[in-house]
């Protein structure tokens, strides 16, 4: 069963009620790690929990406006991107999920240089729903978490291993 998420804007993510910021850094440049990010079927190699991810129905170049449909955990989503700021920033909106965490929902990754490597810092943004409620005193450090793993493996795949 689909449930379907207000739309909103980029502005949602300075109003939502709920706010969830959590910063990661990769060893790889910017350029390299803002490829993976948009590289929807690159997801699962490096995001955990990230079964399947893609643009459907659609052609490159996508940027604002394109859909993107993944499956996360056995959860399905369906986001429209909302920013596509070349190696800067990338956020999306839920539009509709198969399981009921938020009444409306926006994510967004930023990118900076960090040294030779790059700086995430990624904001959930939502009107939560009963569940994402009462998991919200644990989504800081579950995001958190979430987004150190995926910088890890971004770091395996991105950064060539040091011979000896």
């Amino acid at each position: 069963m689909w449930f379907r998420l207000r739309p909103v804007e980029l502005d949602f993510l300075a109003s939502a009620p709920r706010r969830w910021v959590v910063e990661a850094h990769v060893r790889a440049p910017r350029r390299a790690v803002w490829e993976a990010f948009i590289d929807a079927p690159s997801w699962p190699r490096w995001f955990p929990g990230v079964r399947e991810a893609s643009y459907p129905g659609g052609s490159p170049p996508y940027g604002v406006g394109t859909r993107r449909e993944a499956i996360v955990r056995g959860q399905r989503w369906r986001e429209t991107i909302l920013a596509w700021d070349e190696g800067a920033r990338w956020a999306y909106r839920v539009d509709a999920a198969t399981v009921p965490l938020a009444r409306a929902q926006i994510e967004c990754t930023e990118f900076a240089d960090d040294g030779p490597g790059t700086r995430l810092r990624w904001t959930l943004a939502a009107e939560p729903r009963l569940l994402l409620r009462a998991t919200s005193p644990f989504m800081s450090r579950t995001l958190g978490d979430l987004l150190e793993r995926a910088a890890r493996n971004l770091d395996r795949e991105l950064v060539p291993a040091r011979r000896a």
